[in-house]
C-alpha cells in the first residue's frame, strides 16, 4: 500500500481559498433596516417595561411601609392604652385598700368592696369598649389607606 502525502502547500491553499469565500460572504451580508429598527423598538420597550416595573415595585413598597406604620402606630397605642389602664386598676385598688382600713364597720367595708367591684367593672368595660373602638377604627383606616394606594397602582378599585 502506498500513502498518499499530503502537501503543506496544498493544505494552506485550501484554507487560505475557504477564508477568502467567507470573508467575500461577510462582506456581503447585511442587516436589513427593518431587523434592526425591530431590535431598537423591542429594546426601547423592554426599557420602559423595565421602568414601569420598577415605579409599580417602589409604590407597593411605600404602600407597605404606610400600612405598617399606621398597625404599629396603633399598636403602641392600643399597648399605651393597656399600660393606662393597668395604672389605673392599681391606684383604684390601692385607694379601696386604704378605705377598707378606715371603715368603722364590717358592713362599712363591704359597701366600700361592692363600689370598688362595680367602678372597676364599668371603668374596664369602658377602657375595653375604647381600645376595641380604637383597634377598629386602625384596621379601618389601614384598609382604606392599602385600597386607595393599590387603586393608585393598577389604576381601578381595588376590591
Amino acid at each position: 500500500m502506498t500513502k498518499t502525502a499530503k502537501t503543506p502547500a496544498a493544505e494552506s491553499t485550501y484554507f487560505a481559498s475557504v477564508q477568502k469565500a467567507i470573508e467575500n460572504v461577510q462582506g456581503k451580508l447585511e442587516v436589513p433596516a427593518a431587523a434592526r429598527d425591530f431590535v431598537k423598538r423591542t429594546a426601547s420597550s423592554a426599557k420602559d417595561r423595565a421602568e414601569t416595573v420598577h415605579t409599580g415595585a417602589a409604590n407597593a413598597t411605600s404602600t407597605v411601609e404606610k400600612f405598617a406604620t399606621s398597625f404599629v402606630g396603633g399598636y403602641a397605642n392600643f399597648t399605651r392604652g393597656l399600660l393606662d389602664a393597668t395604672l389605673a386598676n392599681v391606684q383604684h385598688a390601692l385607694s379601696t385598700v386604704e378605705k377598707v382600713a378606715g371603715a368603722q364597720s364590717i358592713n362599712e367595708a363591704v359597701q366600700i368592696q361592692a363600689d370598688f367591684v362595680r367602678e372597676n367593672a364599668r371603668a374596664n368595660f369602658d377602657r375595653v369598649r375604647d381600645a376595641a373602638d380604637t383597634a377598629k377604627s386602625v384596621v379601618t383606616e389601614g384598609a382604606k389607606n392599602a385600597q386607595a394606594e393599590f387603586s393608585k397602582l393598577y389604576g381601578q378599585k381595588a376590591a
